[in-house]
Parts: structure tokens; sequence; C-alpha cells
């Protein structure tokens, strides 16, 4: 019980006080993680099925990572490529966590193959005899005795085999929970999909249900499953230009240790089936291993791009100079108010960032009718002022003019009121429409 309370307060500690979850500095992509899944006593998914090639997901995954580490060498030189294995060692999933988080990752690509659970046939390869017994009863009660006859009959020879799956296709898995594309459901029918198969399971277990489950799901939604997704969407989408089948991006129940351990956007790539005729020979030759790597490499390319010039345009726009501002400008939009608050106390200080990435969002404050600030670039740097409830008011009106919408629309400001010991958060929302309102009223 300790242990469980402990665990839910450092993560509480984490969400509420973490700069981070507040606002991140947009940065340029400096460091990409490859982790090639399973590896040594750890085989993962294997092609056991007649007619397979006898393969292991282990050797298959170091392949493509090592094909990937040299793709994105090649067409990312600036980037460093840390891989987290390169031979065919064991790492635990919490090993493999540490060193993206040691090394600063700035994303989290894992490789992995597909599985399901094969069904057994059976085929006559002969006959054999067995000997049988007529059996018959002579006598009675303790005179009773049992007459055994043997006879021999002709009866079928069988063997046994495993049929390889129908399911081919590559899928993008996500951290987080509670859904799954309909592509690959559609394509799935009553086959048992395994993800993360063998020893690696054991740390596959997180319940979201459980409250330290829900928070760890809020952190790394906060900080990075946008981006997670952008990414994983990009795969899909080079994928698609293939002649592969592209499942789509997927989510599960239960977590996957690696996706959300990890202290930075994270997807993790199921290149193929093992388990299928057809992908088990693409997933193991120089041309599909080739293609899989070049496909992901475009994807990461297109992806850093993008992250690349929202924090070059979020790094101008936040140079803009401060300029004077006409208070009566403001009326000319709708106001939203969002929160209520009742003050125990006359004086009390606020605390602006830009919530979620920062993309340039500029503000003016004006309370109760008069400016507080004028052009103010939020950043994931506090900016803060004081604050006192007008005795003579019956509502104190704080509102959030948002003078741009930043490189991601609308404009977003995480606000934090301190009064005392008293904390409250609150979300603004503005735009060229509409002014973000909170209302302060005095007891």
């Amino acid at each position: 019980m300790f242990k469980k309370n402990f665990v839910i307060k450092v993560l509480l500690a984490t969400l509420f006080f973490s700069p981070a979850v507040h606002a991140q500095t947009p940065k340029k992509i400096k460091t990409i993680i490859v982790d090639a899944g399973h590896g040594g006593k750890d085989f993962g998914a294997h092609g056991g099925y007649e007619g397979g090639l006898n393969s292991y997901e282990k050797n298959i995954t170091l392949d493509i990572s090592n094909k990937l580490v040299a793709e994105l060498r090649k067409q990312l030189p600036d980037v460093k490529i840390v891989p987290t294995r390169t031979t065919d060692i064991y790492q635990s999933p919490p090993e493999k966590a540490d060193i993206a988080n040691e090394n600063k990752g700035d994303l989290f690509v894992c490789i992995h193959a597909d599985a399901v659970n094969l069904q057994t046939g059976r085929r006559q390869i002969g006959s054999h005899h067995e000997t049988r017994y007529h059996v018959k009863y002579t006598g009675k009660g303790r005179k009773k005795k049992k007459i055994s006859t043997a006879y021999t009959v002709t009866v079928p020879t069988y063997e046994y085999y495993k049929i390889g799956s129908k399911r081919s296709g590559t899928s993008i898995w996500l951290f987080a929970a509670h859904k799954t594309s309909e592509k690959l459901k559609a394509v799935m029918n009553n086959e048992d999909l395994q993800i993360e198969s063998g020893s690696d399971s054991v740390y596959n277990a997180i319940d979201f249900d459980t409250p330290e489950g829900r928070i760890r799901a809020k952190i790394y939604a906060d900080r990075y499953q946008k981006k997670s997704i952008k990414l994983a969407t990009m795969v899909d989408e080079e994928v698609d230009k293939t002649d592969r089948a592209a499942l789509g991006l997927n989510q599960r129940q239960k977590g996957i240790w690696v996706l959300q351990a990890t202290n930075m956007p994270a997807i993790l790539i199921e290149t193929g089936f093992i388990t299928n005729y057809e992908d088990e020979r693409y997933l193991n030759s120089a041309k599909g291993q080739q293609e899989l790597a070049e496909c992901i490499t475009s994807a990461i390319k297109r992806y850093k791009d993008d992250i690349d010039h929202t924090a070059a345009t979020a790094a101008t726009l936040q140079k803009i100079p401060e300029t004077s501002l006409a208070v009566e400008k403001y009326a000319e939009r709708s106001k939203n108010i969002l929160k209520r608050i009742d003050l125990q106390q006359a004086n009390f200080k606020v605390d602006l960032y830009d919530d979620g990435d920062i993309d340039g969002d500029i503000v003016s404050v004006f309370y109760n009718g008069k400016a507080v600030l004028s052009n103010k670039s939020l950043t994931e740097k506090p900016v803060s002022f004081n604050l006192v409830a007008d005795p003579n008011k019956t509502e104190n009106e704080l509102l959030i003019y948002a003078e741009n919408e930043g490189n991601i629309p609308p404009n977003t400001a995480l606000m934090i009121v301190t009064e005392g010991n008293t904390r409250t958060e609150v979300r603004i929302t503005s735009d060229a429409k509409k002014n973000g309102v909170v209302l302060f009223t005095k007891k």
C-alpha cells in the first residue's frame, strides 16, 4: 500500500508541478532512438508454421533496425541516431526506455513483427494396425468372468501441423488504450493478434483503470501524444505508398512499456506478420527490410521538417516587440467566460504560460478594463503579475485578448491563480472572434 501511494504521489507531483506539462519549448529534432524489439533470450514471435522459414522476431527486428539506423544516418547526417541494440542481446523494456531517456531522445521508434495464434491442421499420411479387444462376461455373481478376444484393425495415421496465417500488413501502435483501427479489426476476423509477445509481456500490464495508470496516461497525453500520432500517421502514409497493406494507427487496452516509459514522442511499428507466408519472406528479405527502412525514414524526415519549422516559427514570433494597445479594441470580440473563482482574500497572483507546444502565442491582458500586459509572448516560463480585487465590484474581470493564433491555432494559455495556499488552474482559449474571460468574486 505504501509503495502504491508513493507512486501516485510522485506521478501527481510530476503532473501538476513539472513545467514540461504546462508547456514545452519546441525544439528541433536532434536525437532519434531506434529500438530493435526483443533480443537474446527473448525470441519474440516465431514463424513456426508449415512451409514457414522458422524465423524469429528478434532477428528480423534487428536486421530492419540496423538498416533503418544506416538510412537515417545517411539522410539526416546532422541528427544523432542511437540504436538500443546492434547485436543479439537481451534488454528488458525498462532498460530500453532508460537508454532512450539517458540519451535525451527527441523521438523513439520501436521495431517489431506481428503474429497471430496459429490453427492446427491434420492430414492422413498412411495407416497402421491396432489391436483391439472384444469383451464379454460369463457366469454370475462370484463366478462371473471377463473374457477378452483380440482382433486387429487398420486405422489411418495422421500428422499434425500449424497452418500459416492469412493476415498481412504493417500497423503502428501508440501509447494509451481503448482504440483499434477498424481497418485492423476488419483483417483480423477471428484470429487473435499477439503484440509484444515473449518475455516482454510481463512489462505490458499497465492498467489504465487504476489511479496511477490514469495519471500516467494524462501526463503522457499532455506532453507527447499529438506528436506521436503525427509521426505514426506519416509512417502509415508512407507504407500505403508501397504494395503493402497499411493497417493504420492503433492503441490497446493494456499499455506498452517502451511507449509509456520513454520521455519523448514514441511509436511501435509492427512491420508485418511473421506467421504469414508472404510477410515472413518479405520481412526476412534484404529488399523488404530496406523498403521498410526507407519508408520509416521518409516519414521521420517529414515529421522532423514539420517540427523544426514549428520551432523556428515560434522563435521568430517570440521576438516581436511589444506595442501600445488601445483598451477599446477588445470590445470588438465576444466574451467567453471560462471560469468564476471565489476569492478568500483581495490579493492574488496570476501566472500565464503557453499551453501545450510553444508556437508563438501573443496576448494582451486587461483587468477591469485596464491594460495589464500588452503584446506579450507566452512561453514555458511564466508571465507573472499581482492583482487586487476591487471591493466595489461584484465581479472582477480578467480578459485575455489574442494578438495572434500562433503557429497552431487557436491561441491557448494556461493560467495559474495563486491565492495564499490555494492554487487554481484555468486553460484559456481565445481567437479573432472571442476573448477568454475569468471572473473573480471576493466573498
